[in-house]
């Protein structure tokens, strides 16, 4: 059976239906309808459809459909049980083809925790999203290894065919056969190795003295469209093209233990992709996909976890989102530059506040940057797809407006001086020492001092 194109709309009385039927000839006695409660099904061989809303609908004497010949579509008026009740998501399709049964009126064999559309709950739920590091207690290692990531960290054994095809977003020596700590501890290494502090101290110095020399002003300045919809406080549309994409997202139920770390890795694509979006001022090049790659910790090093399991230190994970992801930004774009992190956090929060449209508008184009690559397609398989999914169908509204409030704060509250790399400073020493941001620039503005006192 084939699932058609279609369209759904209400008002006070009605959940009005579009269903396009191309290519067909159309027979009445052919096609059935069922109402039954909260979910419709309508069929028309070889046309299948079977949705579920958020209110129940009737099958009674005001139900109506015709035939719309020139725009070949079924146009079917169902009423609701409730008039004047206002059904949501009905601008998301692909929402209203993955809507599994209240638990309440069929309860399943296997119950997944936390299923609620109750708003009083959902206001609760963010706020007892603390945000905080999570203690938890580490179980004795297997006797056979089992090394996995991902969404949910449900996949293991599936880089090794896109390394030997020379994945060059990937940065861990052995993927396959890491365990979190290790995939940790490797990722700060390569971080240490790559920054620049040369590069970097060049970039703060021309943007500071040789502003006509770099084109950072005109990055900086320039305005991101997700800031003019929150500015606006304008709804978030959905293009034909993204909702075809939406329907080819994994159509399935997702048994999720701790969403914390689905949270973290949409903040780190968000930021990714932003970047790169502003980076390019508004533009995507062949490179793109290479760029969000290396930033993403949960995909270059497929590193969800984030942080040590013995740092007792660090409380809030979201600073330590903001710092990973601040270092990353130093080592791997062209444009290395810390007003330039800041700015981009600036994005990420107008994203998160604009709700769960805009987030899973602004992943659906991040997915586009590895689904048809033939390298980089493995992270949608591991990551992108599920999350994607995941978030068109369980992400709450209130939790990730709340994220993008409580992110602003804790990067507001960041200092260069806490943005650390360790370097080998010093040109006949082998000893590595800590540097930070302050640090080089204060060293570049002494040598920028020097260099000008010696040319006059």
């Amino acid at each position: 059976m084939i699932t058609p194109r279609f369209e759904v709309s209400q008002n006070d009385e009605f959940v009005v239906i579009k269903v396009r039927i191309s290519n067909i000839r159309f027979s009445a006695k052919a096609v059935e309808m069922v109402a039954d409660d909260d979910k419709f099904i309508f069929s028309l061989p070889p046309y299948y459809l079977r949705l579920r809303f958020s209110g129940s609908i009737v099958d009674d004497e005001r139900a109506k459909a015709e035939f719309v010949p020139n725009e070949e579509s079924i146009l079917i008026r169902m009423p609701k049980l409730t008039k004047g009740e206002v059904f949501s998501d009905l601008d998301l399709p692909a929402k209203l083809l993955g809507r599994i049964e209240n638990a309440e009126k069929k309860p399943p064999l296997i119950e997944e925790v936390g299923e609620t559309n109750n708003l009083e709950s959902l206001a609760q739920e963010a706020q007892d999203f603390d945000w905080e590091v999570e203690q938890v207690e580490q179980p004795p290692a297997p006797l056979v290894p089992q090394f996995f990531y991902g969404f949910n960290n449900q996949y293991s054994n599936m880089m090794e065919v896109s390394l030997s095809n020379g994945n060059d977003i990937n940065e861990l020596s052995s993927p396959d056969k890491m365990d979190p700590d290790e995939r940790i501890n490797e990722r700060l290494i390569k971080e240490n190795l790559k920054f620049d502090p040369e590069y970097y101290a060049n970039e703060y110095l021309t943007q500071k003295y040789f502003p006509q020399d770099s084109n950072i002003k005109q990055i900086l300045c320039w305005e991101n469209p997700i800031r003019i919809q929150h500015k606006n406080h304008s709804e978030t549309e959905l293009t034909t093209e993204e909702h075809e994409r939406m329907m080819g997202l994994p159509r399935k139920s997702y048994l999720v233990d701790n969403v914390r770390p689905l949270y973290y890795t949409i903040v780190c694509l968000l930021y990714g992709y932003l970047y790169e979006l502003r980076q390019n001022e508004g533009e995507l090049t062949v490179e793109s996909g290479w760029t969000v790659g290396k930033l993403v910790p949960q995909l270059s090093s497929l590193d969800s976890q984030l942080i040590q399991s013995n740092n007792k230190t660090e409380t809030n994970m979201l600073r330590v989102i903001a710092l990973t992801m601040a270092r990353r930004s130093l080592c791997y774009p062209l444009i290395r530059n810390y007003e330039m992190v800041t700015t981009v956090w600036e994005d990420v929060y107008c994203t998160l506040r604009c709700g769960t449209k805009a987030v899973l508008k602004t992943l659906l184009a991040c997915r586009e940057l590895f689904r048809f690559h033939d390298i980089y397609y493995i992270y949608c398989k591991i990551w992108l797809d599920d999350l994607c999914s995941w978030t068109l169908n369980n992400a709450s509204d209130t939790v990730l407006r709340n994220l993008g409030h409580e992110l602003r704060k804790t990067v507001a509250e960041i200092k260069k001086q806490e943005i650390v790399f360790e370097k080998i400073l010093a040109e006949d020493s082998e000893e590595l020492e800590f540097v930070n941001l302050t640090d080089i620039e204060e060293l570049a503005e002494i040598s920028y001092r020097e260099s000008n006192a010696a040319s006059s």
